[in-house]
């Protein structure tokens, strides 16, 4: 062995110092903030991407209740007919949707009328006005 070392000496440039254990740890910390860092970016990729995918399909169910808002305000009624919560929950949604409908084209006073009169007329169910109000359905 030692015939072979002296035969084939070390270069000088792979000699190095060792590291310390101090050395280590801070290389394993600056890998681990570094990763940290590229995880975040990436779920915060992921979560914008899901957010604009999230809004394009609720335009898109909006502009499917804006071909024909008439026949969405009857199944409204006929919802709130069945006296029935699951579908005082459903009812509900619709007008949430109607609202927003009604906000994005500008024209929120024949919305607003509709409601006062959907309330005035079903003003003797509570549970339906609880609904109402916890979803700011408001006149």
């Amino acid at each position: 062995m030692r015939r072979y070392r002296n035969a084939h000496p070390p270069k000088a440039s792979t000699t190095t110092t060792p590291r310390t254990a101090g050395d280590l740890l801070a290389a394993a910390t600056e890998l681990r903030a570094e990763r940290e860092r590229r995880d975040a970016e990436q779920r915060a990729r992921e979560r914008a991407r899901q957010e604009r995918s999230a809004a394009a399909a609720r335009q898109r169910h909006l502009d499917t209740l804006a071909v024909d808002q008439p026949a969405v305000w009857q199944r409204v009624d006929k919802l709130i007919a069945t006296n029935k919560p699951r579908d005082y929950d459903t009812a509900v949604q619709l007008l949430v949707d109607l609202r927003e409908l009604s906000e994005r084209d500008g024209n929120t006073t024949p919305f607003r009328q509709r409601l006062t009169e959907l309330r005035t007329t079903h003003a003797r169910k509570p549970s339906l006005l609880k609904r109402l109000d916890l979803a700011d359905l408001d006149a």
